[in-house]
């Protein structure tokens, strides 16, 4: 009789809502690497109207890849802002937005979001593009671990995109060994066939798909009102183009 109650309290724990932690990814969204998810940076109960978060990223895969970044989340719901990319001497702009509508308040254990981004790539000519997206977000647990897992459904339209070609990505964000770590370890891993900035990125997941992976490492996860990670990263980890990134986000609430 007690390790029947013991299994029916473990099946209940592993089905309740979990405090996943979100961050903001290389493009400014609140996700993954280059994948983004569906949370909103700074959501929960509590957290405010307004959140705003900077970064800045930096890449490598024989190429020097550097991404500042802005991201502005408001009513909990909605997110806004951009990045701007530099690398082969072009300057790159990216404007992005997300929407959460499942569910509309607070921070339930599962997600739906929509999102899109406006593209200007700083070539000779110029090249603009744009992405929309259906993105799932998903909280469990995995071997006593919360990783949330997420799926993005999507297209890109724009110069040169073969019009045919549909955008797809899923990933996790995993607590890695809570006992020992504590919280403050976070395993990042996603497949995408898509870049966060068209044709000028360190991965070249558009005409092959990309494996990315690393460690985030969310500094201030204790404060409730600030936030500071950095993240280790492999980029195109099974490719002969794989390379690093460090990764930098500091945020806050008001």
């Amino acid at each position: 009789m007690k390790k029947r109650l013991i299994f029916i309290i473990l099946a209940v724990a592993s089905c309740m809502p979990l405090a996943a932690y979100t961050s903001t990814n290389i493009a400014g969204q609140t996700g993954l690497i280059a994948t983004p998810t569906a949370r909103i940076n700074f959501e929960g109960e509590g957290s405010g109207d307004v959140a705003a978060s900077v970064g800045y990223n930096y890449a490598n895969n024989g190429t020097g890849y550097s991404t500042p970044r802005v991201n502005v989340a408001l009513f909990d719901r909605w997110e806004l802002g951009g990045a701007y990319n530099s690398a082969n001497n072009e300057n790159d702009f990216l404007l992005h937005t997300k929407l959460r509508f499942s569910p509309w308040s607070g921070k339930g254990n599962s997600a739906l979001a929509v999102g899109g981004t406006y593209q200007n790539m700083g070539t000779n000519p110029s090249l603009t593009a744009g992405q929309f997206y259906l993105a799932a977000t998903y909280t469990a647990q995995f071997f006593g671990m919360e990783a949330d897992t997420s799926i993005v459904l999507g297209k890109t339209f724009g110069t040169y995109v073969p019009t045919g070609n549909l955008d797809f990505s899923m990933g996790f964000d995993l607590n890695l060994f809570p006992s020992i770590f504590n919280g403050y370890v976070r395993w990042l891993n996603e497949l995408s066939n898509y870049d966060f900035i068209y044709r000028n990125a360190p991965t070249a997941a558009y005409y092959r798909g990309a494996f990315n992976t690393g460690i985030r490492i969310p500094i201030l996860k204790h404060m409730e009102k600030m936030k500071f990670d950095v993240s280790f990263i492999v980029t195109d980890a099974l490719d002969n183009e794989r390379g690093f990134a460090l990764n930098a986000s500091f945020g806050t609430r008001f």
